[in-house]
């Protein structure tokens, strides 16, 4: 390899990347102008969030058999806020409110003409009340707090005819969220001031706030608890800058090529296929590091003049040796980024197309560095090679100053063969002429129709993802049980589908997989259904090994996914049925039909079953789900029918769903259970070899794997 025309090269790709003005402007003037105006513009609104909390009148009412008594408790908290005086906190000295008499106030409350109202229940009403969920606290408590609808003062635990205020708001409105939080402290203060009156009347001298004083002392340095915040989340903001800012140059250095046509008089030269792509990368890498550091800049900056205000204890320690193992971890990181993007502008057939591939994969690479997050992953655990997860973790240990030299290593060699590995696969992606030109492109495009399915089937399923992502977690009115699976099965998985079919003009048998399937299929059937779900489990206590799961969420995800208010029969329709026959016209009918004659069988198992698990976004469900899709979509190909598929779905899932009802945890058995599972589901495959009816004009047909 010739480093001196590498040397050329990379400085002709920058030279052409400074002339384009409209690159430079995008990429570099752009964030340095808005940047600070988003900034700013979210620091005023804040501050005048808070003023305008502060400054508002909250109106509220009474209510409940015992109506009286809270209005008594509520005078009792206004003058112990006022006897506290400057001890009192400064929100509840500036608390104003006003109590609206209403003859409605659920009504009054959704009309917005009070912020909130107050319950008071008898002793006997307190009783019938379901008993309270048990208190979290830290981060996982703020970010429920809003969604409520309702907050019941009270303790933890409530003896038997302790009478109970319940605190009726809406938790998607700012100022009924803000009263409902003071006017529940106000409680706490009334409640508080009852205990030192009874104290007093029953002859104790002092203040019981006086008797003992609570103290916590960390023996973690300031720089540490603040190392340990910033180190779950670098990682994942140096991989946003790295695509963000080297995707700029990216999708012009091969895909804009391939356009204007000079990328075919490039490789005509003496050149090497291998320095083209080394001068390539490091352009890439040059611009992303470039853009990368000038955002870092910009946040110090910002940072110095105040724009963005820190704890009042933040402290950052960076000593030598944290910044030259940052940089040591990050430089082999960046270069997996930088082949990555060459990967997807090399794949791409224009700029437009290199665009559309460039956001799933943005998406996707995310992903990894949420390891950091995760509580309980360790470095010294199967994640040190895991490539990005692994810097993730490495950079979060690094940053409180614990620094594991063998694991580092690890990490390093196993990042530093992910970047070989990637650069060489860049470099095979210019040697496939079917990638230089755009013949085969203008084909398809002339064709359209059916022709044009299996190269637009990938931007179909990305958009999906992003609109699962975008929408479906985050819209408020998708956030309960039934709506949510209705959007994602209904809409995201069956209407979808179908649109894509009626778009290209798809044979609606041929793109669904509907065709019959032979009776010892059936056999095969009832052998996976058991062994699927216990094989899945082992697969998911394996991955736990690399990525742990706190047991608290999955508590909390059994909880969520398990409606008690619901019906059996519903609960098996809305989990076994519907998505058993949703999921597998979306992922074993049109994603398998548009990449059946574009990937071997294998590469079609895994793909499919990749993107089966990625679509159940909870982190820890995406290895389970994934073998099971990659399950699945072995059962379509062996069996050329989606049906065999649809029942192995609907009865894995109706069986986790009657043991989770019964209380019963598959997660608690041997090993030797699952390993019998695995001989079993090996059976059920070979009843499918012996029956197959493969899928029909698989790709690389006639190898021996399904024909």
């Amino acid at each position: 390899m010739n480093w001196e025309t590498i040397r050329v090269l990379w400085t002709h790709e920058l030279r052409m990347l400074l002339r384009d003005r409209r690159t430079v402007v995008i990429a570099v003037i752009l964030p340095l102008a808005i940047m600070p105006v988003m900034l700013y513009a979210m620091k005023v609104m804040n501050e005048r969030r808070a003023r305008t909390l502060e400054e508002t009148l909250y109106k509220y009412a009474v209510t409940g058999a015992r109506a009286e008594n809270v209005r008594a408790l509520i005078a009792r908290g206004k003058r112990a806020v006022a006897e506290a005086g400057a001890d009192a906190s400064e929100e509840m000295r500036k608390f104003r409110f006003e109590e609206v008499r209403v003859a409605d106030p659920m009504a009054s409350l959704g009309a917005k003409e009070i912020h909130f109202y107050l319950e008071g229940l008898t002793p006997e009403q307190s009783d019938a009340l379901p008993p309270p969920a048990k208190p979290e606290t830290g981060e996982k408590a703020a970010a429920k707090d809003t969604p409520e609808k309702k907050s019941v003062l009270s303790d933890p635990v409530r003896l038997p005819g302790v009478p109970v205020i319940q605190i009726h708001f809406q938790g998607d409105q700012d100022k009924s969220t803000a009263g409902r939080s003071r006017m529940r402290e106000l409680l706490g203060e009334a409640r508080r001031a009852a205990r030192d009156q009874l104290f007093r009347e029953r002859g104790f001298a002092g203040k019981p706030a006086a008797i003992f004083k609570a103290d916590d002392t960390s023996i973690a340095s300031a720089g540490q608890v603040a190392g340990s915040w910033i180190g779950r989340f670098l990682t994942m903001f140096l991989v946003m800058f790295l695509l963000s800012g080297g995707s700029v140059v990216a999708m012009d250095i091969i895909a804009g090529e391939k356009e204007r046509g000079s990328l075919e008089t490039l490789l005509t030269t003496a050149v090497r296929r291998g320095e083209i792509v080394a001068a390539k990368q490091l352009a890439i890498l040059t611009v992303g590091l470039l853009i990368m550091l000038i955002n870092v800049a910009n946040i110090l900056v910002y940072v110095t003049f105040k724009v963005i205000p820190l704890p009042k204890d933040f402290v950052l320690e960076a000593p030598p040796k944290t910044i030259v193992t940052l940089l040591v971890l990050f430089l082999p990181l960046a270069a997996v980024i930088a082949a990555v993007l060459l990967m997807i502008s090399a794949y791409a057939k224009s700029y437009k197309e290199a665009q559309l591939y460039f956001f799933p994969v943005y998406l996707l690479s995310l992903v990894p560095p949420l390891a950091a997050v995760i509580p309980g992953v360790s470095l010294r655990s199967a994640i040190a090679v895991v490539p990005i997860a692994n810097v993730s973790v490495a950079v979060r240990e690094v940053m409180v100053g614990k620094f594991d030299w063998p694991m580092i290593i690890v990490v390093f060699v196993t990042m530093t063969a992910a970047a070989a590995w990637t650069v060489s696969r860049s470099a095979r992606l210019l040697s496939n002429e079917r990638l230089i030109t755009s013949s085969e492109s203008d084909a398809a495009d002339l064709a359209g129709g059916p022709a044009l399915f299996p190269r637009h089937v990938l931007r179909w399923y990305g958009v999906l993802g992003a609109i699962l992502f975008a929408v479906a977690l985050n819209v408020p009115a998708l956030a309960s049980f039934r709506p949510q699976l209705f959007f994602n099965e209904l809409v995201l998985f069956t209407l979808a589908p179908l649109l894509m079919i009626w778009r290209y003009r798809l044979g609606f048998r041929e793109a669904l997989a509907l065709r019959p399937f032979r009776p010892a299929v059936w056999l095969a059937v009832l052998l996976m259904i058991p062994s699927v779900y216990l094989v899945g489990v082992g697969v998911f206590r394996l991955a736990d090994f690399v990525v742990p799961v706190p047991r608290q969420m999955l508590e909390q995800f059994s909880k969520d996914l398990l409606p008690k208010d619901m019906p059996p029969w519903q609960l098996f329709f809305f989990i076994s049925v519907l998505p058993g026959i949703c999921e597998e016209i979306a992922f074993r009918g049109t994603l398998l039909y548009g990449l059946h004659r574009r990937l071997r069988p294998a590469a079609l198992v895994v793909t499919v079953g990749i993107i089966f698990g990625l679509f159940h976004v909870t982190l820890f469900r995406i290895i389970p789900t994934g073998f099971i899709g990659m399950v699945l979509t072995a059962v379509a190909l062996l069996t050329g029918s989606v049906f065999p598929g649809m029942l192995v779905h609907a009865g894995n899932n109706a069986l986790a769903l009657w043991l989770g009802m019964k209380g019963e945890s598959p997660a608690e058995l041997a090993w030797w259970a699952h390993v019998a599972a695995a001989a079993v589901l090996a059976a059920a495959f070979w009843v499918l070899y012996k029956a197959r009816t493969p899928y029909p004009n698989l790709r690389g047909k006639g190898t021996g794997q399904f024909g």
